[in-house]
């Protein structure tokens, strides 16, 4: 695996932990604020990778 492909896989793998955690305690503010840290640091990336390849 290329370096992207090893830090969208990070990527990947730290929204899903967050969304674990954030099942557990759905109410918890700090681990929805984790939650949506990690699915804009994702969501970043992808937009970027969508941008190079044009």
């Amino acid at each position: 695996m290329d370096v992207s492909n090893e830090h969208l896989k990070a990527l990947l793998e730290q929204t899903d932990r967050a969304f674990k955690e954030l099942l557990r305690d759905p109410d918890s503010l700090i681990l929805n604020d984790k939650y949506e840290d990690a699915k804009k640091e994702l969501n970043s990336y992808v937009l970027s990778v969508r941008k190079h390849l044009r």
